[in-house]
Parts: C-alpha cells; structure tokens; sequence
C-alpha cells in the first residue's frame, strides 16, 4: 500500500489558530506509534522524566539518558553556510520505515488521491527522540539543501503546527554552528505538555508582527496575525539579516500568549502562534567544559532544558541554566545593532 501525502494550508491568520483533536494530529501520532512498536526508534522512552524548576523562569527539565549516547554522530561544521556533503550522513540514506508520510501544501486542503508519490516533502521519525512523537520535517529532501532556514521550510512547520491542533507539539530549527548536528534541512516536530517560559515571555514591539525579548536570552519573536505569508516574509528577512552577517540562529514555533497588550477582560488570553529567534554566538566557540550539563541550543533558549546526566536533573538551579544560557547570547551592544538593522529590513 502506498504511503499517503498529508495536505496542509498554504495560506494561515490568526483566525486559523484552534486547540482541538485535529484529523491530522490523530494520524501523526498513530503513525509514529505503529513506527515505535516496530522498534524503528535507538531506544525507549516510555518512561519520561521531567519536571519543573522552581524560580522567576519556570524552567522545564527534561532527563533522557539515551539521546545523547545514541544519537547519530554530529558532522564537522565550521560555517553557517556549509554545503551540503552527499558523503555524509543524510536523510535520503534513512529507512523506508523511518518515513511516515509525505508533506505538501496546497490552497485546497481538502484534494485527495494523493500519494507520497507525488510529494518533495516527508515526514519522518526521529530515530534519537527527545520526546514522545518527535518527527522530523524534510523539506524537498532530494534537492540536497543545506541546513538553512528557506521560506518553504517556515511554511511547512508553521502549517504543521496549526494544523495539528495541539498546544504540546513545538517545531523547531538549529542553524549550522548553532547546534544543528546535520548538514540537510530539516526541522523537528516533538511534543511535551509543560508549558515553556518562551511562550509567556515578555516581549516589547519593534515593528510590524515582530518583538523583542531580552531575557533570558535576546531575540525576536514574531506572532501570526494578518497572514503567514507576511510572517513568512518577516521571519525570513531577519533570517537574511543574520545570515549576510554570518550569525548563528535558533527558531521555534510554539502556541503562546499575545505579544501586544491583552485584552484586560481576558482571563485566559486566546492563544496565538509565536515564532521565536535568538542570534547566537557560534556553538564550536562556547566555552563549555566537558561537564557542562546541558548545551544552550534551541530547546534550551526557550526554557526546555535537556539533560543526559540524573545527578544534574537533580541539583541543577535556575541561577546555573542562566549562566550557561547566558554563553549563546550576544553582546547587549551587537544586539542592539542587529535589532536597528532588523527594523529598516522590515520597515
């Protein structure tokens, strides 16, 4: 039987944004479990442990001991623009079983007869998962594209997330040198049900659908509002900004609350899809000591602090995550530029 070809919106608003048991979030996740049945995963995570820390953050600790012994080896990066190496490992050289379904946006989402056939796109398993239901999404994996952010790519994960209905599921995307330990696109798709302090972070506008964080790591965070092609096109020219600068960066798409003032007779502010993205110092020159206990890549810069190590779950303090958290982020002064030049792009 041939595998099928999930359809998503090409055009989303802030009214598109909904919480609910989606059709596509119900096939997602059956197909990632009949591909965790099958043994397709390194290792078993049936038994997550993770809590959160007391303190001004709300930090969301995560203990899984297997993902960073099992995990495919990193490839040696040494620029954010990187070609891709086909004598490398990537994701054309995956098992037939690891891909669950093919990806395609479409203005008719309700086409059918559609097979994976037909589809540039796929999603897949992610064989060292940190979460329950950690995908991958590939965006025309056989154009061999290297593992910077493309327009498609943003859309794809954007109309996943909406699509899927679920607050708990988070995409995200390392850029090279920020962490990314393959050079071919793609982007994760993984679920935890902690809230992350991203997602109610304070954040000051600076212009159009575009904010300002400043702790505890400095970024952007852009919220769909009118149209995702002009979130698309706003994420997209800050990308370029950071990358004709050759500046490292971490994306990720979450449900959170409004950026602007809330409404004042809102108890509960109705969620909206914010998209998170920090500049970073290049990772290969973090002064982390081999007993460092986490790395800061993009998990981590949103409050989901992934540890290997289960004396570290259990000492580990607020004061600590922000010191190294506090390695990644730029100079208050370079920030600050990069924020003056992300105005006039996007003015």
């Amino acid at each position: 039987m041939k595998k099928a070809c999930v359809i998503l919106p090409k055009e989303l608003s802030a009214e598109s944004v909904q919480i609910g048991s989606s059709i596509l979030s119900g096939l997602v996740d059956s197909l990632w479990q009949n591909s965790y049945s099958q043994g397709v995963l390194r290792y078993d995570i049936s038994d997550p442990c993770t809590k959160i820390l007391p303190g001004r953050h709300k930090f969301c600790l995560d203990y899984n001991a297997h993902r960073f012994s099992s995990k495919r080896s990193a490839h040696p990066i040494k620029s954010t623009s990187q070609p891709f190496d086909s004598n490398l490992f990537n994701f054309n050289k995956i098992k037939a079983e690891e891909i669950l379904c093919g990806l395609q946006l479409n203005e008719d989402v309700e086409c059918v007869n559609v097979t994976m056939d037909d589809a540039e796109s796929f999603l897949t398993v992610n064989d060292s998962p940190l979460s329950l239901h950690h995908l991958l999404i590939l965006p025309e994996s056989e154009k061999c594209h290297n593992q910077r952010l493309t327009p498609l790519a943003l859309k794809l994960g954007l109309s996943f997330l909406v699509s899927k209905q679920d607050p708990n599921t988070r995409i995200v995307f390392n850029s090279l040198r920020a962490f990314a330990s393959i050079n071919h696109l793609h982007l994760h798709a993984y679920q935890i049900e902690q809230a992350l302090p991203i997602e109610s972070a304070y954040v000051s506008h600076l212009t159009g659908c575009c904010f300002v964080l400043s702790i505890p790591v400095p970024g952007f965070v852009f919220e769909l509002q009118e149209s995702s092609s002009l979130l698309v096109e706003s994420v997209m020219k800050v990308v370029q900004v950071l990358q004709e600068r050759d500046i490292p960066y971490d994306l990720m798409i979450t449900y959170g609350d409004p950026c602007g003032d809330r409404d004042a007779t809102e108890e509960i502010p109705k969620p909206v899809i914010r998209v998170a993205l920090w500049p970073v110092h290049p990772s290969d020159e973090l002064p982390l000591p081999e007993e460092t206990p986490f790395r800061p890549a993009v998990c981590e810069l949103s409050g989901h602090i992934l540890l290997h190590d289960k004396a570290a779950y259990d000492s580990l303090t607020e004061e600590k995550i922000l010191e190294i958290l506090s390695l990644a982020a730029l100079e208050k002064d370079k920030f600050q530029e990069l924020c003056e030049a992300v105005r006039a792009a996007l003015d």
